[in-house]
């Protein structure tokens, strides 16, 4: 069973000083989020709808421009971490509501998903549950999607420049799976035909317009459909594992190979991180084998054909958020068999996960602190293919990040709530005697 969010984060700074654009103003107090009082139905696969209530208050004592916004020294914007910064938070546009995934179909493109507000009544022109960026992540809009009722969107892939497919449910009291797609880079966002008896589509990955894997729900069986023209048309695939319920997390590869990661029931309440794969694309699933000590399981993914990543949370606990640290497991069979890494990662409660090349991975997810335990969002980075994370330096990330997407080596975005984040990975260094000079002597 997918769990919905819902999450508002309130971004104001006194005396109109953002701390996000304006590069020689400076706060007196703080720039930052001035509150951050929402209630969050956290993802947790086959739970239901969790409650996080955080709140978080940050005094701001007012601002003014920089007298000399071309004098030598650095001006610090207060709550700006010292150093450089690899990750940099922003409000998401105003009416996106909770964003929960993001693709990227090319360098500087990429398009975020999520659920509305509290007031869901379209506002005009359509539904804002999608937000796009032409530039990285810098500057990010809304875009609309046609007809009368508010989708929940929980998954999407973008395979062009120009092309999407996003997935999720009507969200009303009487659920049906929803497909929408673009042909046009969201200028226009039109419903698709959904595979026949969905009450949800969890996820969607498009490896062409003409090759797209959904993860299904038709409330007591998860299972797999593939459309061969664009969301037009579904064929079903096979079921996945009858214990394993997750779905939110869908990962393909090149050759077939798939991932989901999830968790099976264990007692009520508790459960233990659990793998689906398939080897042919989707049409038959088998759980993997997985370490009996492993937490719940959220996301996977495979930076080469035999190295894989599961990541999620130590906590077992299926019907409530337990702050605890994350889990990290490993793969050097393309994903069959899994070992636990013995050092926790740096990101507390991983949500997701993204390799754009075999060597460079990115992580984001939960940074818990404080007692009672609060949840700010947090990135790690691996220059080593998965085998080592370190966490990244962030600026104004007030909540939990939920999606991922690097579409180069170098830069990736990311997405929770209302707040969207530009992340700067780090090249993996060099080994010695290894230059770019001829190899002929």
């Amino acid at each position: 069973m997918i769990s919905k969010s819902t999450q508002s984060t309130s971004w104001s700074v006194d005396n109109g000083c953002t701390g996000f654009t304006a590069p020689h103003r400076y706060c007196r107090g703080a720039v930052a989020p001035s509150s951050v009082s929402g209630h969050r139905r956290a993802r947790r696969p086959g739970g239901g709808a969790i409650l996080l209530v955080a709140l978080v208050v940050v005094t701001v004592s007012g601002c003014s421009e920089s007298p000399h916004p071309t004098a030598s020294r650095t001006v610090q914007v207060l709550g700006e971490p010292k150093g450089p910064t690899l990750v940099m938070g922003q409000p998401a546009p105003a009416g996106t509501g909770d964003l929960g995934a993001v693709s990227c179909a090319k360098k500087g493109r990429c398009w975020a998903v999520g659920i509305a507000g509290p007031d869901t009544t379209p506002p005009p022109g359509g539904a804002t549950v999608i937000a796009a960026t032409i530039n990285g992540g810098v500057t990010w809009k809304a875009q609309h999607v046609s007809g009368e009722t508010i989708p929940e969107l929980s998954g999407i892939s973008c395979p062009t420049a120009t092309e999407c497919m996003a997935v999720g449910s009507n969200g009303s009291s009487l659920p049906a799976g929803v497909v929408v797609t673009t042909s046009d880079a969201g200028a226009v966002w039109n419903p698709a035909t959904a595979p026949a008896g969905a009450l949800s589509v969890a996820s969607v990955s498009c490896a062409s317009p003409a090759d797209c894997l959904a993860i299904v729900s038709d409330g007591s069986t998860l299972w797999s459909a593939q459309s061969t023209d664009f969301g037009q048309t579904w064929q079903r695939f096979g079921n996945l594992p009858g214990s394993f319920l997750g779905g939110g997390d869908l990962w393909c590869g090149v050759g077939g190979a798939c991932l989901v990661a999830g968790h099976v029931p264990t007692t009520s309440g508790h459960g233990q991180g659990a793998v689906a794969l398939s080897a042919d694309g989707g049409q038959t699933w088998a759980l993997a084998t997985v370490p009996s000590v492993s937490g719940l399981l959220q996301s996977a993914a495979c930076p080469s054909a035999s190295t894989c990543l599961a990541g999620g949370t130590k906590s077992t606990t299926t019907s409530d958020i337990v702050p605890a640290q994350g889990e990290l497991l490993h793969s050097v069979d393309g994903g069959h068999t899994w070992t636990d890494v013995t050092d926790a990662p740096p990101v507390d409660d991983v949500s997701d996960m993204e390799c754009p090349t075999a060597t460079v991975c990115a992580m984001v997810g939960t940074h818990w602190a404080g007692n009672p335990p609060v949840a700010t969002g947090a990135v790690a980075q691996s220059a080593d293919g998965g085998a080592t994370f370190k966490a990244s330096s962030a600026a104004y990330i007030p909540i939990s990040l939920r999606a991922v997407a690097c579409p180069t080596p170098a830069h990736c975005v990311a997405v929770g709530g209302d707040t969207v984040a530009r992340i700067t990975l780090v090249a993996p260094q060099r080994q010695p005697g290894h230059s770019h000079a001829s190899a002929h002597p």
